[in-house]
């Protein structure tokens, strides 16, 4: 995982994950497969993104709660502009810590109709896991001020 300074600030930190599959964080490939089709869409949600590190924090009222297929894996859908489409997977792990992920297009009533949104969806629950044990076995932590996480940030699949 790494942590997103660019959109991170004093009210939470933004983190995305990279793989050893690719050089480009999960976010970075969202905005590159989406950034010609999307543009105006991307640009509220980078704004928005900016606006939950330095301005409001990670509050309920951005985020599609419970988009996960467990009670507790954190998994949630950014909000994009009203009647937009677009669709960013994350895991808020709460009002101070924010891991994104990748997305797409949601043309259809559940995530699960669709094979590219199950499979971001998929992905991000299985990093949940990760990071929910992880934060159990304390080799990663929330740091005292709640903004950062420490430790083994390394992911392994």
């Amino acid at each position: 995982m790494v942590c997103l300074n660019n959109l991170s600030g004093k009210k939470a930190s933004v983190y995305s994950i990279i793989t050893d599959e690719s050089q480009y964080a999960f976010l970075d490939r969202f905005i590159m497969e989406y950034e010609k089709e999307f543009f105006q869409d991307l640009l509220s949600m980078m704004g928005r993104l900016k606006s939950i590190g330095n301005v409001t924090g990670a509050v309920s009222t951005y985020f599609k709660l419970d988009e996960g297929l467990e009670w507790d894996d954190q998994v949630c859908a950014l909000y994009d502009i009203p009647d937009k489409h677009l669709r960013l997977y994350c895991i808020r792990l709460s009002e101070q810590i924010v891991i994104v992920g990748g997305g797409g297009p949601k043309n259809v009533r559940a995530w699960q109709d669709d094979p590219k949104l199950a499979r971001e969806v998929n992905e991000m629950m299985h990093y949940s896991k990760i990071i929910r044990t992880r934060l159990k076995d304390n080799t990663l932590r929330i740091s005292l001020n709640r903004l950062k996480l420490e430790g083994d940030l390394l992911l392994i699949r």
